[in-house]
């Protein structure tokens, strides 16, 4: 029973991250995104500098996008680690801990 209640506190507690955390990213994407965005335009722009020939300048759009694509998935990917991380890890924690003897005659 008290196992139950401290399941629940943190469960709520959970809950209460993912509000907070989740509101946060969510109000702070788009300067990130902007940012990332920006450093992706700074680099082709400079391709042309560094490439004179078109197959160089290509290869460097190319790389500046892979990176661009990269940047924006590890930035996603973070923010809903931090927003979803301690719910599923309390779910983790419900399932692993939970009575087996109930099943059992």
């Amino acid at each position: 029973m008290e196992r139950r209640f401290i399941l629940l506190g943190a469960l709520a507690a959970a809950v209460v991250w993912a509000a907070v955390a989740g509101t946060i990213a969510f109000d702070r994407w788009p300067r990130a995104a902007a940012a990332i965005a920006a450093e992706r335009d700074r680099g082709i722009r400079g391709c042309a500098t560094r490439y004179f020939e078109a197959d160089g300048r290509e290869r460097c759009k190319v790389l500046f996008e892979t990176q661009y694509v990269m940047e924006r998935n590890m930035a996603i990917f973070t923010r809903l680690l931090l927003v979803l991380g301690p719910l599923v890890a309390t779910g983790v924690w419900a399932y692993v801990g939970r009575d087996r003897s109930r099943g059992k005659s």
